[in-house]
């Protein structure tokens, strides 16, 4: 059973790597386009969609991005259905996300929709014999015959309505919270908590996702929290190798400069050399850290006034941007100051764990094999 829930976990995160562009370019394009029009005066675009002039194409521009956020079901349920059986997995594949989005099943229904594609494709594969000249029609008619029918009746008639409640009722549930003050410092809490929890892991992309499936929805607050939280581990670790160099090794030390730039442009990865050290300590301080620093930037102010864009550098996207630079340098300092009072870098432990092991003399002489 771990086995194949570890299976699962890899095919979910292929298809979460596949889906992290087509969701990274699709932000950059629409917080570009309406940044131009903020510094132009227009805050909605949308006014000059049948318009004509300058404003126009920055709105057939910003129309680009939104495109690509578009895709993101699709790609989602696509590839997590290639990573699963291939490449004949992928039309159904692709179906299944068109229709996780007809049917307002979202990134639960092309999630659900990826993987019953990979699995059906498979039986298919190792179930269906057709022999003689009619044999080629395998792949080319029969397989996709049968995976993106059973792929539409399931995602149109069976879990279409179910999945799309679901999702409806979390996507009113969190635009409520949203609208409470209280509220949004608890989720912000438990959304920076799941970000640090495991550095790109399952449950740091469970928030991430989760964030875009509400972004592409218009509710984009949950993405200044989680956008604020991945920043916090690579950076907070690149400034622990700043405050005390004794403490690092000369490998820790490059990776710090490494973090430092993984944290600028959030990247959280950045963080899991530091953290592999002794993650009894450091995990839950990760936790704390991407939780404070997540809440204190809701509880300074930070709004919503475009879609936001990840990194540090996203702070211009923001309402009251400075609330998101203070709260990613909260939850930095907390790692970067706690990090050096709770673990050596200096990996001496190591280097005395290698010598022990190079001083034990292993003699056969005296073994007596009978």
């Amino acid at each position: 059973m771990k086995g194949k829930l570890n299976e699962a976990k890899d095919h979910l995160m292929s298809g979460i790597s596949y889906a992290l562009p087509v969701i990274i370019a699709g932000s950059l394009v629409v917080a570009v386009a309406k940044l131009i029009g903020i510094i132009g005066g227009v805050t909605n675009l949308d006014a000059y969609a049948d318009a004509s002039g300058f404003y126009h194409y920055v709105y057939l521009f910003q129309n680009v991005g939104w495109a690509a956020i578009g895709l993101l079901n699709l790609v989602l349920a696509g590839y997590i259905a290639y990573s699963i059986a291939g490449k004949p997995a992928l039309a159904a594949g692709f179906v299944g996300g068109v229709l996780a989005t007809s049917t307002n099943a979202g990134f639960l229904g092309a999630v659900v929709a990826g993987f019953f594609v990979g699995w059906l494709t498979n039986w298919v594969k190792k179930h269906v014999r057709i022999t003689g000249p009619a044999a080629s029609s395998l792949p080319l008619i029969i397989l996709p015959l049968i995976t993106v029918g059973a792929t539409g009746i399931l995602m149109s008639l069976i879990l279409g309505g179910p999945l799309g409640w679901l999702n409806q009722t979390l996507l009113d549930w969190v635009t409520e919270m949203c609208k409470n003050d209280t509220n949004v410092i608890i989720l912000a809490l438990i959304l920076g908590a799941m970000i640090g929890f495991d550095l790109g892991g399952p449950v740091n992309k469970a928030a991430w996702m989760a964030g875009n499936a509400l972004f592409m929805s218009g509710i984009y607050l949950p993405s200044i929290m989680i956008n604020v939280a991945i920043c916090i581990p690579p950076l907070g670790y690149g400034i622990a190798t700043l405050l005390r160099k004794k403490n690092y090794s000369t490998t820790f030390k490059e990776a710090g400069n490494g973090a430092l730039i993984m944290g600028l442009i959030g990247v959280t990865e950045g963080a899991i050399p530091f953290t592999l050290r002794s993650p009894g300590k450091l995990i839950p301080l990760n936790v704390i850290a991407c939780a404070i620093g997540s809440a204190v930037t809701m509880g300074l102010g930070a709004y919503v006034k475009m879609p936001p864009i990840g990194g540090m550098y996203g702070f211009f996207t923001i309402g009251n941007g400075w609330a998101y630079l203070v709260g990613g340098l909260v939850g930095a300092f907390i790692i970067g100051i706690c990090a050096n009072l709770f673990v050596n870098f200096t990996e001496e432990e190591t280097a005395a764990a290698d010598d022990a092991v190079d001083d034990i003399d292993i003699s056969f002489d005296e073994i007596e094999i009978k």
